[in-house]
This record gives C-alpha cells, sequence and structure tokens, in this order.
C-alpha cells in the first residue's frame, strides 16, 4: 500500500507493507506445493477448509481477500504475489480466467458458510 503526505513543501510517499497473515496461513497451509497429491482438486481445497474452520476464521480470510482485491493488481502483480507473498501454490489460470475471478470466488465460498 502507498500513503501521501505532504509537509510543508514536500511531498512524501511511503510504500507500506501490509501482512495478510490469515490469508498467508490458508494458502500456505491449503495450497502448499503439495495440495494436488492430498486433495486433488482446488474446490476440494476450499472445502476442507471450510469443515476445518470456525465463522471467525472464514471472516477474517474474507475480509483480507477483500483487501487484497480491492488493490486492483495487474494479474502478473496477482499471480507473483499469491506465490511469493502468500505461499499459493495453485495455478488458477488453468482454470480460471484471472486471479481476481478465483479469489472472488473463494470469498463467496467463505461468505456462504459466516
Amino acid at each position: 500500500m502507498r500513503c501521501f503526505w505532504f509537509v510543508g513543501r514536500l511531498f512524501i510517499v511511503v510504500d507500506i507493507v501490509v501482512r495478510l497473515s490469515e490469508l498467508h496461513d490458508f494458502f500456505g497451509a491449503y495450497f502448499h506445493q503439495d495440495w494436488v497429491i492430498e486433495y486433488g482438486a482446488a474446490e476440494q481445497v476450499i472445502d476442507a477448509f471450510l469443515a476445518d474452520s470456525d465463522p471467525e476464521d472464514l471472516k477474517l480470510i474474507q475480509q483480507e481477500l477483500g483487501f487484497l482485491l480491492e488493490q486492483r493488481k495487474s494479474e502478473r502483480e496477482l499471480k507473483e504475489y499469491l506465490l511469493k507473498e502468500l505461499s499459493c501454490y495453485y495455478c488458477y489460470w488453468n482454470e480460471w480466467e484471472s486471479g481476481e475471478a478465483w479469489l472472488c470466488h473463494i470469498a463467496k465460498k467463505l461468505g456462504s458458510k459466516i
């Protein structure tokens, strides 16, 4: 996230790193490098997470998904962010038109259980 301030005549730009810890834990624990061996399909991963989680955790993940989507990252940036920052090893582009569509799908599924 980038913040802007005017101090006197100076315009200051500060990059703020926002850690999406709940989202990182979700992707790292469920969409890890061996997820396909453990679950077989991405929908099974999401369903397992829904079954394992309480409503408070689902709400936190949904909020962090919303925050990530609000950043309007390009498709390339989103792919890189999901892999490098959130430890997500699911190649959504093989099944979904975009990362945004896939993340919205997850948020909707979480919302149905809250």
